[in-house]
């Protein structure tokens, strides 16, 4: 990955305080703004909003929520960290199209073996032995999950599904790989100087931010697979890509069955581990490929390097 000189020279440990102090104001502000948008679109009190949004009849407001929430608690935070730190915040958040067509057609190729190896990890992560007392607690947050989540995909026409599209895979998908990719392992990766840690550091907050146990080996492996793709590209667009095509699909598949009829099964509960153990070397090979690639494509864009700039020597010899 190479990354330009357009630093404003904050230190990398007053950055994070900069980014987590921006995350904070951004959920604070984002709060309001969702008590604001929901006492505007239901004429109903915030007291009431926890189990308002359990309720079909809300579905609009329930909707605009979401899309205010995330805005405000991932894109804004990213955005305005960028404009603080660096002269060039887009540049800094990796919004430019320098990947290639080979790159694309390999990043598809990583997502449709992402789906059986998710599969195989949501069997693995029921596998992890729990005491009853956090077993009955997590099944309960997932219980909780579930049901403020089957209001926001109850996908029942053609209206909806597009508006499904859009909430679910394509605003979220730009929001949060600004924050996390564009924002966060970016940070990470230029103050530890080098990608391992920060894509897995990244990757744990990514998973852990979606409070779900079940769903965190899962969310986890993904956000490695978004963490890989976006730091040998270069680009955020590619990460947005696969996130959005990640979810889209899964919107697109409920769609399908929801119209035909089909009871929506879980199908990861006789997942066989074998399946995501073929996708995962399958995926090694595909990366590999990917980051030859991503090396060769990015060599033309590599700067000059002043000598005194130590970082982008090593972001220069190890691209």
């Amino acid at each position: 990955m190479v990354f330009e000189h357009n630093s404003k020279n904050v230190k990398y440990p007053s950055q994070l305080a900069i980014f987590l102090g921006l995350t904070g104001a951004g959920l604070v502000i984002g709060s309001l703004a969702i008590g604001a948008v929901w006492t505007m679109l239901t004429n109903r009190s915030v007291l009431t909003m926890e189990a308002d949004m359990l309720k079909p009849e809300y579905y609009s407001a329930i909707t605009a929520v979401q899309v205010v929430s995330t805005f405000f608690i991932f894109f804004v935070p990213a955005h305005f960290f960028a404009l603080i730190c660096y002269r060039k915040p887009l540049t800094y958040l990796g919004f430019n199209f320098r990947f290639s067509g080979k790159q694309v057609m390999l990043m598809i190729g990583i997502l449709i073996l992402t789906f059986p190896l998710s599969a195989s990890l949501s069997e693995l992560n029921k596998m992890i032995p729990l005491t009853e007392y956090w077993e009955k607690k997590f099944k309960a947050w997932e219980l909780v999950r579930e049901a403020q989540e089957a209001v926001l995909i109850n996908i029942n026409s053609f209206s909806r599904y597009i508006i499904s599209l859009i909430v679910i895979a394509l605003l979220p998908a730009i929001f949060e790989e600004t924050f996390f990719r564009g924002g966060l392992q970016n940070l990470f990766t230029r103050w530890f100087k080098g990608p391992w840690v920060a894509i897995i550091l990244t990757a744990i907050i990514f998973s852990l931010i979606h409070l779900s146990f079940y769903g965190f080996l899962v969310r986890f492996v993904l956000g490695l697979v978004l963490g890989f793709i976006f730091y040998y590209s270069g680009s955020v667009w590619l990460s947005i890509l696969f996130h959005f095509l990640f979810n889209g699909i899964q919107v697109t598949a409920l769609y399908i069955m929801t119209v035909n009829g089909i009871k929506n099964k879980n199908i990861e509960e006789s997942f066989p581990l074998w399946a995501g153990a073929i996708a995962l070397l399958l995926l090694v090979y595909l990366f590999n490929l990917y980051k030859q690639h991503s090396e060769i494509h990015q060599s033309k864009y590599i700067e000059e390097i002043t000598p005194d700039d130590e970082f982008h020597k090593w972001t220069a010899n190890n691209s």
